[in-house]
């Protein structure tokens, strides 16, 4: 009987709120099934309350069985109210309460109770809900990190729920630094490099990764599974700071990998030959300078991530690269701009740990990569000609055809930027004979000199106001962090007339401006 009543008033619940998102639909009786379904076709809807949102979320979670044909519905029904309707946050904490138990007892169930679909739907539904509400979530913290660590672990079958519940590992991170999530980081972290590297345990019970390498991730849902994971350790490395230092785990190297897969000249020059719209105007060469020694391209080591699949073609060094699908290299995108977020992650909350390896991303061959891809008159080439140089970062602000991808690129580098000034105050530029041993001074330097030539090609390449407004907040940090009594007098003029170029374009003025 109380189930009958609970159902009864969910369903009046249910009735009014389609009378607010279709006033003018004509007044028929409709199945609750057929009134979700058709709530479902609305992203928002005005005049109703998040409290009488959660009215209805709340009376569905007391009346609707895992087994009921109208759960999955409701599954897909609370995503779209957590993600479009309303704020998560305006949950009253029995009512949160009352939600995630429901959820997480769907999600308990067994496998041939519950299929792998309404799994996917229902841990959507779930990621929503914890995004941005740790406060709430910590009070199933336990149960949390336990249910989630066995759904995202590469020994799932399903990789479709695998991705959600990493991406829901990833959602509950956010600001849950300090809440009782913070003593399940250690191990929420484990199980997403799982997804990325081959990880042990050591016998103290800490985490060590044997083979920090990426894949070639030629299967479509391995590479969502890749996305989806550096996203979530992005958020990770975001709250704790500590898992930076890992001295068993080299984060820095494992985003190294995955920003610069793929950046080749297969992957930048074929598909880009057809709409290289970006200017190319020329520039003086800049003068030339030792050359140091060439970084280890961390993309070629051997690779092996956790999955059913087979590869489908060898990648080495040696063999030629079929071109990229378009679908691919928006994958291949996505999986950059994870990995970009988490070098910005490490950036803004460990920036002396990330000093020692900013020549893995910053140039000191620039030299190199100009006399290997400009033209005779000095023009940088329209696309990518030669793998014979160190990537940097600016290799791919500069060729990459993705706006997204080098928009994330400016914000590691402002994150890089900002605040550096004590480091970047060591950096000596010198007309000396260089002798055989180098010092970090001269060594960073010259990576400086390469810096500011990198950003004035950039300047002069990019067309996207979006771009190059970041692009200039980046050479602010750039100008500000520097100490150019010890450095090449020319950079600052040099800096000012890239600028001036675009200064007299009114179209992109507003764009510098702000």
């Amino acid at each position: 009987m109380a189930h009958s009543k609970n159902f009864e008033y969910f369903y009046t619940l249910l009735d009014q709120y389609k009378q607010i998102a279709f006033p003018d639909f004509i007044q028929e009786e409709t199945s609750p099934l057929a009134t979700i379904e058709q709530l479902g076709t609305v992203d928002h809807v005005k005049f109703i309350s998040d409290q009488q949102v959660i009215d209805i979320v709340v009376s569905g979670c007391k009346c609707i069985g895992h087994q009921s044909t109208l759960s999955r519905p409701f599954y897909q029904f609370l995503y779209k109210q957590f993600s479009k309707q309303i704020r998560v946050t305006n949950f009253r904490s029995s009512q949160f309460d009352i939600v995630i138990h429901y959820m997480l007892d769907g999600l308990e169930q067994q496998d041939e109770q519950l299929s792998d679909d309404c799994k996917v739907d229902l841990l959507r539904a779930l990621s929503a809900l914890v995004f941005e509400t740790a406060n709430n979530a910590q009070r199933s913290a336990g149960r949390l990190a336990k249910l989630l660590m066995t759904l995202a672990n590469p020994s799932y079958k399903s990789l479709e729920v695998r991705r959600m519940a990493i991406n829901c590992i990833g959602n509950l991170c956010v600001n849950g630094g300090s809440t009782k999530l913070q003593p399940f980081f250690q191990d929420l972290y484990a199980c997403l490099l799982s997804n990325l590297c081959k990880v042990n345990r050591t016998s103290d019970g800490t985490i060590m990764v044997t083979a920090p390498t990426t894949d070639m991730l030629n299967d479509t849902a391995v590479r969502k599974i890749a996305s989806s994971t550096l996203r979530a350790i992005q958020f990770l490395l975001s709250q704790d700071k500590s898992l930076v230092t890992n001295p068993l785990c080299d984060i820095i190297d494992i985003v190294h990998s995955f920003i610069f897969m793929h950046v080749n000249v297969p992957s930048y020059s074929v598909n880009q030959t057809g709409n290289a719209t970006r200017r190319n105007k020329i520039l003086p060469s800049p003068p030339s300078q030792p050359a140091f020694p060439w970084r280890m391209t961390y993309q070629m080591k051997s690779m092996s991530l956790a999955t059913s699949s087979e590869s489908e073609l060898s990648d080495s060094t040696t063999s030629v690269q079929p071109e990229l699908s378009p679908r691919r290299q928006r994958d291949y995108a996505k999986i950059r701009i994870n990995a970009l977020l988490c070098l910005s992650a490490i950036a803004s909350t460990s920036p002396k740990v990330l000093y020692s390896h900013w020549s893995k991303f910053l140039p000191d061959t620039f030299s190199i990569f100009l006399s290997n891809n400009t033209n005779s008159e000095g023009r940088l080439l329209p696309y990518l000609k030669s793998d014979n140089q160190p990537y940097s970062l600016f290799t791919i602000l500069i060729y990459d055809p993705m706006v997204h991808v080098r928009s994330a690129v400016c914000n590691s580098l402002i994150a890089m930027l900002d605040g550096s000034k004590h480091y970047l105050s060591l950096a000596l530029e010198s007309d000396k004979h260089k002798s055989s041993f180098t010092s970090l001074s001269e060594n960073l330097g010259s990576m400086i000199h390469d810096i500011h030539q990198a950003f004035i090609y950039s300047l002069d390449k990019e067309q996207t106001t979006q771009v190059l407004t970041l692009i200039m907040q980046a050479i602010v940090l750039l100008v500000e962090n520097c100490s150019y009594e010890r450095l090449s007098k020319s950079h600052l003029p040099s800096l000012y007339h890239a600028i001036k170029a675009h200064w007299k374009e009114p179209s992109k003025k507003f764009g510098l401006i702000s």
